[in-house]
Order: C-alpha cells, then structure tokens, then sequence
C-alpha cells in the first residue's frame, strides 16, 4: 500500500516537474534568443554609427575637395602666366628700356601673383621643390633621367613644371628630371 502511494505521487509530480522542465526550456530557449537578437542589434547599431561617420567624412570631403576640376583647369592658366614673366626676364634690358613695356610686365606679374594668393586662400598650394631635393614619387613625376657627377643618384636636377596640392592632395605632381648614375 505505501508503495502504491508512493507510486502514484512519483506519478503526480512527474507532470509537474514536466511541465516546470518544459517551461524552463522554454525560458532558456527565450533567453537564448534575447541574446541574440540583443547581439544582433547591438552590431546593427555599431555598423550605423560607422556608416554615419563614413558619409560625414564622405560629405566633409565632397565639400572640401568639390572645386579640384575647376582648380586643376587653373593651373594652366597659372603656368602660362609663368611663361610669360620668364619670358620677359629674358628680355630685361629691353623692358628696362621701355617704360610701358615694364609696365605691362609688371601687370602681368601683379596678376599672376594675385591668382596665386587666390588659390592658397583656397587650400591650393605648389610643392615647394628644387634642385637637389631627393625625388618623392607621392609629389615628383619624372620626365627623365640624366646621368651625373654633381647630383647623387634620386636627387632632381631640374624642375620642369611646377606641382600643386589642394588641401592635402595632390593636384599636379612636380614634373622633374631626375640624376643617375
């Protein structure tokens, strides 16, 4: 008889405890997923912020660099005022001679010289390079490559048109010809 008691509780809990197992499963397995989704959200939410910050230096930089076209097609403009002043250089005693033509001169150097204050106001600026220097590929394009005594090999002989950067970029690498052995 006492078996049969004990039998038969055996046989109430054990529904009990089935369900208490079932729900604890079921807690385990909610548990489980709150992490995960937790996990996931909190990656979402890492990979926003990086993409937020990806499009404000992205927007940042369209900004800043949006006129480098517009700059790049000066720079022309800047190296033919360039020819000119070393052109009338060539002829100084004739411009000495003459006062209207050094006064043109001076004009033409007055507005090359204004054109390049307008561009550095603007982040563009030359690559302050010469003789001697050693050549940097990041800045420097070479054009060719002379044999020398008088320079060590990798240092620029001559510049032969002038480089720009806008901001922190380059626009127009230095175009030099480099010493050799």
């Amino acid at each position: 008889m006492e078996k049969d008691k004990k039998l038969e509780n055996d046989h109430k809990e054990d529904p009990i405890k089935e369900v208490i197992d079932e729900n604890q499963k079921k807690i385990d397995d909610l548990e489980d997923e709150v992490k995960s989704l937790k996990d996931t959200l909190l990656r979402k939410m890492a990979e926003m912020e990086n993409l937020r910050k990806r499009l404000e230096k992205e927007r940042d930089d369209s900004e800043k660099y949006a006129n480098s076209k517009f700059a790049k097609d000066l720079l022309g403009v800047i190296d033919n005022f360039d020819r000119v002043s070393e052109n009338f250089r060539s002829i100084s005693k004739k411009i000495s001679e003459d006062d209207s033509l050094k006064a043109f001169l001076d004009g033409v150097l007055i507005c090359g010289k204004e054109l390049i204050s307008v561009l550095k106001k603007h982040g563009i600026s030359q690559i302050d390079v010469s003789e001697g220097d050693q050549f940097d590929p990041q800045y420097h394009q070479a054009m060719c490559e002379i044999e020398s005594k008088d320079h060590k090999p990798g240092s620029i002989i001559e510049v032969l048109q002038v480089g720009y950067i806008y901001h922190d970029r380059l626009l127009r690498p230095s175009m030099v010809s480099v010493s050799k052995k």
